[in-house]
């Protein structure tokens, strides 16, 4: 089974040669040689004025910790405290329902534990270093923007940090009721419970027996083990299963669509590629605004179909999504990305494909825009 190559090789290659001569005791005049153009200077960066992005950040942060809830039913004064950096008071609240026998409650336990302990261990980052590797061609209200995100996120950072200090785990507690609620057959808590158990024999059990009850994360879990197990070269008596689980799981996550279209536009699963079919479950995760989607768009095999008109008009949609905070804390990561990829598409076009892309992408908002922010976590309402 041939498989595809995920690595880009980049080759570099310098030479220098000297040239001199003598004839008797009288020199050869030496050949002129030209001095070396200086190399162009890096545009210069224009001083950025950061804009308040408080509430901007506030959005952002309570999209993370929806998808960080996947599979999940949390309510919403529980992520809209963790979205204001109050974990203590979102444990408080999460151990009251996990004490009286909710389930989901007790796996976001297992989950914010981890997350307040990325919190604690992170480095604090320096704004005004990433402001500096911020691209110089930025529009100047897109890096103000970028900046006031960058300030946001020290400063929720930072009170996140002390009130993840102050939050009551109950380790034990919540490790018995996880265990228990596996073994009783809750599909969540066995997925949940999978990611700690090393026995890879152990951790297979506890999510075939999520997948027989069509839970679709440990479904998606099953299907990426499988599939990186055929990329590290592991034989694997399963490797036929993993477009169907994708598919399976495509049906509620709209990451597994775009793994599904990658994985059958490279034959990664030993199927034959079939880029023009993995296309439409590509398309179906950029209609969720899945953000991983709108790169594919531009890199993947399934996507070389698409007009040059189509490409773009996706990539000012995937823009606007993350305008509109649906790139979660991955925001500024995400705006570098899209500016880069449209401004790569744009230098090529012409007036007219510009046109159409941008009017194709107003229809496009118009279409799928709530679809994508409700499945992303970000929706206006």
């Amino acid at each position: 089974m041939r498989r595809p190559t995920w690595r880009l090789r980049v080759f570099l290659c310098a030479a220098a040669l000297g040239v001199s001569s003598a004839v008797l005791s009288i020199e050869a005049p030496k050949p002129h040689v030209a001095a070396p153009a200086p190399p162009k200077p890096e545009p210069a960066r224009p001083s950025i004025t950061p804009t308040d992005e408080t509430a901007f950040y506030t959005v952002l942060q309570r999209v993370a910790h929806t998808r960080n809830f996947t599979g999940l039913s949390i309510s919403a004064d529980v992520i809209n405290a963790l979205a204001q950096g109050d974990a203590d008071v979102a444990v408080g609240k999460l151990n009251a329902q996990a004490n009286s026998g909710k389930l989901p409650e007790n796996i976001a336990l297992v989950r914010l534990q981890h997350w307040c302990n990325r919190v604690a261990n992170s480095r604090p980052a320096d704004p005004q270093a990433q402001m500096n590797n911020l691209p110089p061609t930025f529009p100047p209200e897109r890096a103000s923007r970028a900046a006031g995100v960058l300030i946001a996120e020290q400063k929720y950072r930072e009170r996140a940090g002390t009130s993840c200090s102050k939050a009551q785990f109950d380790f034990n507690a919540i490790e018995s009721r996880l265990r228990t609620a596996a073994e009783n057959g809750d599909p969540a808590s066995a997925t949940e419970l999978s990611q700690f158990v090393r026995d890879p024999q152990h951790r297979e059990a506890l999510l075939q027996a999520a997948v027989d009850k069509n839970f679709a994360p440990a479904v998606y879990t099953l299907a990426t083990s499988r599939l990186m197990a055929v990329q590290r070269g592991e034989t694997t008596e399963n490797v036929a299963s993993i477009r169907l689980l994708l598919k399976q799981a495509g049906r509620t996550l709209p990451k597994a669509k775009v793994d599904l279209a990658n994985c059958m536009a490279l034959g990664c699963d030993g199927h034959p590629a079939d880029a023009a079919q993995a296309q439409a479950f590509g398309l179906d995760a950029a209609r969720d605004g899945e953000p991983t989607a709108f790169l594919s768009i531009v890199r993947m095999p399934w996507a070389r179909r698409l007009t040059r008109v189509q490409i773009l008009s996706w990539q000012y949609f995937g823009d606007r999504l993350n305008e509109a905070g649906c790139g979660g804390e991955a925001y500024v990561g995400q705006a570098i990305a899209f500016d880069q990829a449209i401004k790569a598409l744009e230098k090529s076009a012409d007036t007219k494909v510009l046109e159409e892309a941008k009017t194709e992408a107003d229809s496009l908002w118009q279409s799928n825009s709530d679809r994508a922010r409700k499945e992303q976590g970000c929706s206006a309402t």
